[in-house]
């Protein structure tokens, strides 16, 4: 089997090599434990990382401030989460331009009206126009009040992690409160090969210490960053993986951790990543499968492509990953819409296209009922009989509504006159956005509740009031 193949070199790979951990405090803890460590590198006896993996849970629940949108996490339930950390823009018409406010806005907003996501918040798209020691602040301040949705929280160095953390227990009514449930879920990413650096441990220990979940995120790229040899590329990521949730785990026996493998391949002509790849959509599989034979939730890559704007490249290298993660049993898709160029930049159209693509995914993977005379239509097949046509019967016209998958996107039949096929594909894509962001209504927020957060970033992080009206007046409150 595969899987066992893998295990076993990773645990060889954490007991001979070790891995390099940046972070006094963590070394310290490991050894206390047991665990040998010579200098910043800690090796793993197999017993010693199975025994710790065990503790933590196969599935959870990340609750929003709306309960109608509390995201269940593995078990079987596909959950999708939208582009994150991208630094550019590309426009409609291709040109690329660095990102602001406006657009982690614009993004937000997006996310809350798609039916597809249960969870908003991270670096939809990294604000140059915000300084970068306080976009955290503002990055998450925008996810709570222009959606209710579950939320994603934004790693970093102990400050930052730290008013992260304080801002959510302002937002979810105190220290305790948040700490009672997974409310922030965090990701953390290791520096392949084999090195896992002072900031991501201390967002793991800020996490932990307030009982918050992770995502455990190693992304070595066959050829760079991690061996060629797929099998050797998913080995070390999972090496990194384990070592990272043992940390965890010894932080907080029972913490939420996804074992999310990010295993890309890689263009060695130039050494950049391939995130559109086969050998992306090849290793998500096996990462799923190994999420479920260490008995943990799942995280993959979604609509991810190398191309640089909403083309074809795109759209195919988009539906290979999506839906080798969606068939692969992946519990939870991130980078599920609007990433272009390599995670180098967001595109709202591609926003839009990717979300049709979630629809057709959801809609092949969707059992096809056939428990009911009903559902198997004998009488209606009966009634109209050999020869005869079922369009005008009165089943398919009571049910077209609810039984035939329509495009929001996608041509169908005539074109209208003058336009050709790229002028009305690029029509739709922003009509269909018009339309979500027109039908974006923000949810409500008590105004006390809404001054503490403000009054938390302009008197602790020093952020510019003004950044905080633009903020509520995205969100329809009055300044």
């Amino acid at each position: 089997m595969t899987e066992a193949r893998i295990h076993a070199a990773a645990l060889r790979i954490l007991e001979e090599i070790g891995i390099r951990l940046k972070h006094p405090a963590t070394l310290a803890m490991l050894r206390g434990h047991g665990i040998r460590v010579e200098g910043d590198i800690a090796c793993f006896r197999e017993r010693q990382v199975m025994d710790w993996v065990a503790k933590a849970p196969a599935a959870f629940t990340l609750y929003a401030r709306n309960p109608a949108h509390d995201a269940v996490i593995g078990g079987g339930v596909r959950q999708y989460v939208a582009g994150y950390g991208a630094a550019a823009i590309v426009e409609a018409d291709g040109r690329k331009r660095e990102t602001r406010l406006a657009d982690h806005l614009e993004l937000a907003k997006l996310v809350h009206r798609a039916p597809a996501f249960r969870i908003n918040g991270g670096i939809l798209a990294q604000p140059a126009d915000v300084p970068a020691e306080q976009s955290h602040l503002v990055m998450l301040l925008a996810a709570a009040l222009l959606s209710d949705k579950a939320l994603l929280g934004i790693p970093g160095r102990q400050p930052v992690i730290a008013e992260v953390m304080a801002l959510a227990a302002i937002l979810f009514g105190g220290k305790d409160e948040l700490e009672r449930r997974p409310r922030l879920l965090t990701m953390i990413s290791t520096i392949s090969p084999l090195v896992v650096d002072d900031m991501a441990l201390d967002s793991v220990w800020a996490c932990a210490r307030h009982r918050q979940p992770l995502i455990v995120s190693p992304a070595p790229a066959a050829g760079t960053t991690g061996p060629i040899a797929l099998a050797g590329n998913l080995a070390l990521a999972t090496a990194e993986a384990l070592a990272v949730i043992v940390v965890a785990q010894m932080l907080q026996e029972g913490l939420p951790v996804i074992f999310g493998l990010q295993c890309y391949g890689a263009d060695l002509r130039s050494g950049n990543i391939a995130i559109g790849s086969p050998a992306y959509a090849r290793q998500a599989r096996h990462c799923a499968r190994l999420a479920r034979f260490y008995g943990l939730p799942s995280r993959g890559g979604g609509a991810v492509t190398d191309a640089r704007s909403v083309d074809i490249q795109a759209a195919s290298e988009s539906m290979l990953a999506l839906f080798a993660a969606a068939t692969s049993g992946i519990d939870l898709i991130v980078h599920a819409a609007g990433i272009l160029e390599s995670f180098g930049a967001i595109s709202t159209e591609k926003f839009v296209l990717d979300l049709e693509m979630i629809r057709m995914v959801e809609e092949v993977l969707a059992a096809i009922p056939a428990d009911t005379d009903e559902d198997l239509a004998l009488e209606v097949i009966r009634a109209v009989g050999p020869g005869g046509q079922f369009l005008s019967h009165r089943d398919p016209v009571r049910k077209c509504r609810t039984h035939s998958w329509n495009p929001d996107v996608a041509l169908r039949g005539a074109l209208p006159e003058g336009r050709t096929p790229a002028d009305q594909l690029a029509a739709n894509l922003q009509r269909q956005k018009r339309r979500l962001l027109g039908e974006y209504v923000a949810p409500e927020m008590d105004p006390g509740l809404l001054r503490d957060l403000g009054r938390f970033l302009t008197a602790r992080a020093g952020v510019d009031p003004a950044v905080i009206t633009r903020i509520r007046a995205a969100a329809g409150a009055q300044p």
